[in-house]
């Protein structure tokens, strides 16, 4: 684990464990590309879930910055975060646990862009 992996790790951690921040909609997305980027050179690419699933999540996170996200969008990245949990390495679990505690603490964050109403 490289000493910039560590540090954004470590932001991270700390902002998503922060009740009191308030994010917007484009601050989160942002945090959360900079967060999975950041993990790139970690992901060992022996598991599915790990290897292409953070890959995928970056793709659906780019429709939330150019406003193209849907219901189906945000189904895709629960759906993507739950199967990081299957992965092999502890890369892939720490990824599907923090993206877990996001979607918790930020879902109508994410669910407001994408509401029919």
């Amino acid at each position: 684990m490289t000493i910039e992996s560590r540090d954004v790790i470590n932001l991270f951690e700390n902002w998503i464990l922060d009740a009191d921040t308030k994010l917007n909609e484009m601050d989160l997305v942002k945090n959360i590309k900079t967060y999975l980027e950041s993990q790139h050179p970690e992901i060992c690419g022996k598991c599915t879930p790990c290897r292409d699933g953070v890959v995928r999540l970056e793709r659906l996170l780019d429709k939330y910055v150019d406003g193209t996200a849907t219901l189906d969008t945000l189904s895709e990245l629960e759906q993507i975060t739950y199967n990081l949990r299957a992965s092999r390495c502890s890369v892939g679990l720490d990824i599907g646990k923090n993206m877990e505690v996001v979607l918790e603490n930020n879902y109508h964050t994410l669910y407001k862009p994408v509401k029919k109403y």
